[in-house]
């Protein structure tokens, strides 16, 4: 199996299995808030070798994200990256994709930032829970919305840290990539500018939703993974005018073989007023879009959302925009 095959049938029953376990992890009283508080106190305070400040537990974090290890020992060297989630062919509902990239990463060998020692150090604080945040905050004097900062800052560089770390190819298990996710505003950056890597280094395992607003052919253009890796959602969005796509697309860096097709789809995107022009609605396409009423990244037209009981974070530091979220709601604090 390569990489980047799409997930198996027991690779997505356990990734709902490691949903499952997290959802069970995360704190959802004052108790089981106060026991992670603890926990991150003692760490901070052996780290400090003294009584510890909310400077300290701020610089602890920091610390961590700067200089803990990116990297699992016991894994090959291929890394995965993630963000939202979809639902697989022959799943009954959509996966965060951060279940289905650990999934895979047991079974195929990959990296996950979320297992190597420094990710999985740092996501065990649960620094996004309100119950962990109200127990902190009994023992530090600092602003909420400080300590948010902090642990988005902290995501933001372990991520940018794990992809510099990218010796070869890597895998992506994201539908669209979006501008304000780690992913979109991070960690693909790197990738392309890692030598390592690069456009022709970054697979998908995560096929790319049809976006039925888009022409076929140019919507097939944009799965190319040379292709897809260089644009986010915000590039193509419908409520946007094509002119605009197309300014995007003709700076991106072509692969060899889809220069004709990428001449062809800037032509024709730079030519239309709309893309009920560019692609006239049919009314099949009329009922989709219908149905889909927004933008939704990984959403496939017809599949049911997670329920808003269930919703929480989806991405290393960021909540993302326009996606649907799993687990407790965070006190103002971002994952």
């Amino acid at each position: 199996m390569t990489p980047d095959a799409p997930p198996t049938p027991q690779e997505i029953a356990r990734a709902f299995e490691m949903w499952e376990e997290h959802l069970a992890s995360v704190p959802d009283d004052p108790g089981s808030g106060r026991a992670v508080a603890e926990r991150l106190y003692r760490d901070c305070a052996a780290a400090s070798g003294a009584e510890t400040s909310s400077t300290d537990l701020l610089d602890f974090i920091k610390d961590l994200a700067e200089n803990g290890s990116v990297t699992n020992e016991d894994r090959g060297p291929v890394r995965s990256f993630w963000s939202y989630e979809s639902q697989p062919e022959g799943a009954d509902r959509p996966v965060p994709h951060r279940f289905l990239a650990r999934a895979c990463g047991e079974s195929r060998d990959l990296q996950v930032l979320e297992d190597t020692p420094a990710g999985h150090q740092l996501n065990s604080y649960h620094l996004d829970n309100a119950f962990v945040v109200d127990a902190l905050a009994r023992h530090y004097t600092f602003d909420n919305t400080v300590l948010a900062s902090a642990h988005g800052e902290a995501w933001g560089t372990l991520s940018e840290h794990y992809a510099q770390k990218a010796e070869t190819e890597v895998v992506a298990f994201v539908p669209d990539i979006t501008a304000g996710s780690v992913l979109g505003k991070d960690e693909m950056p790197k990738l392309l500018n890692n030598e390592n890597v690069g456009k022709h280094g970054v697979k998908f395992a995560v096929p790319l939703p049809r976006h039925e607003h888009l022409p076929p052919d140019i919507d097939e253009l944009i799965g190319n993974d040379a292709v897809r890796c260089q644009l986010v959602m915000e590039d193509y969005d419908p409520a946007k005018s094509p002119e605009e796509f197309a300014m995007k697309l003709y700076a991106i860096d072509v692969p060899e073989g889809q220069q004709e097709a990428h001449q062809h789809a800037v032509e024709r995107l730079s030519t239309a007023t709309s893309y009920e022009e560019l692609n006239p609605a049919t009314p099949d396409t009329k009922r989709s879009r219908v149905r889909t009423n927004s933008f939704l990244p990984g959403v496939n037209v017809g599949h049911s959302i997670v329920p808003a009981s269930r919703r929480g974070p989806t991405s290393h530091g960021a909540i993302e925009p326009a996606a649907p979220h799993i687990g407790p709601e965070p006190a103002g604090i971002e994952h």
